[in-house]
């Protein structure tokens, strides 16, 4: 490790923002770095709790977040944010729309907002947000809230980070359809129908509550389907207090820890695989390897049997 990683470690557990903030950069250009870290730290206090909150473009997420930092806030809770912006195309950098609508906490020493670039990723994830949620528990947030750019079909990373997930959908047409098509009924823990002033808000809460009973058993949380309007701040303390009981609901039957091993569990298939793209790349200009790649390209050699001899020659090489 450098000698300026270490000195930003020390900061950051000094309780520096400018530290935390570098680290965060660091992690966000270099996935492994928060190996190195933790290694440094001795480990991960493993006590944040994460909330990740995810909905389609328009749902109003980002007022909604602002509400509940307020909330936690009067509680006297240390909140970090991550705020995973749709990326430039031209630059890979976040565009910083939701940094700009949570103003109200900018000056708050208390609450840290970062905005990172989706850089693409599935899931409107970037793969650095495990390691910044991380980060943010080192750093003794109480919370860590998610909020994602938005949902699909293969877009339902965030319930790999996420002790909580919050689904926030608004009275358009099709919405509660669009939910079920995208797999949102499955990773949701609290529902809640934002700008419930509009028409057709109560007709929207009943078919996703309705697909909610489906597929619940007597032994599961009983998820709330919840209205609000976050513009109006109306419904937040609701929503806030539907948050809390899940993780208390969760804690006691044990399904939290459970979660958190499972999630450290896929964490090393994503190290493993990491390490291995690594290794693949110091040599792919190795003369063999360029020879395989001319017969694939010639069609003398089918993709299988290209990788296995790759795969070979990268376990020769270690």
């Amino acid at each position: 490790m450098r000698n300026d990683e270490k000195t930003l470690i020390k900061g950051m557990l000094r309780g520096n923002r400018v530290s935390l903030s570098k680290l965060i950069s660091l992690v966000e250009s270099d996935a492994s770095a928060i190996s190195r870290i933790i290694e440094t730290t001795k480990g991960v206090p493993n006590k944040v709790c994460a909330i990740g909150i995810t909905g389609p473009p328009g749902a109003g997420k980002s007022t909604l977040t602002n509400r509940i930092i307020k909330i936690f806030r009067d509680k006297g809770l240390k909140i970090g944010i991550i705020a995973v912006d749709p990326s430039s195309p031209f630059t890979g950098g976040a565009v910083l729309g939701d940094r700009i609508r949570m103003q109200d906490h900018a000056l708050d020493n208390q609450v840290f907002i970062r905005s990172i670039g989706s850089r693409g990723d599935l899931g409107g994830l970037s793969n650095a947000a495990s390691g910044i949620v991380k980060l943010f528990d080192i750093f003794g947030m109480d919370i860590v809230i998610i909020e994602t750019v938005g949902v699909g079909q293969t877009e339902l990373d965030i319930i790999k980070i996420s002790d909580c997930v919050l689904v926030t959908l608004v009275p358009e047409a099709g919405d509660g359809v669009q939910a079920m098509k995208a797999g949102l009924m499955e990773i949701g823990d609290v529902f809640v129908v934002n700008k419930s002033d509009r028409g057709g808000a109560e007709k929207l809460a009943r078919e996703i509550d309705y697909m909610i009973s489906l597929k619940q058993s007597s032994s599961d949380w009983k998820t709330k389907v919840l209205t609000a309007q976050a513009e109006n701040n109306i419904g937040m303390e609701e929503i806030v207090n539907e948050i809390e009981s899940f993780i208390e609901f969760e804690t006691a039957n044990g399904n939290l820890t459970k979660k958190k091993n499972e999630r450290q569990i896929s964490e090393i298939d994503n190290i493993l695989d990491r390490k291995i793209k690594s290794e693949l790349k110091k040599i792919k200009n190795v003369k063999e390897v360029k020879k395989l790649m001319d017969r694939l390209k010639k069609g003398t050699s089918e993709p299988e049997e290209v990788a296995e001899l790759i795969f070979d020659l990268l376990k020769k090489n270690n």
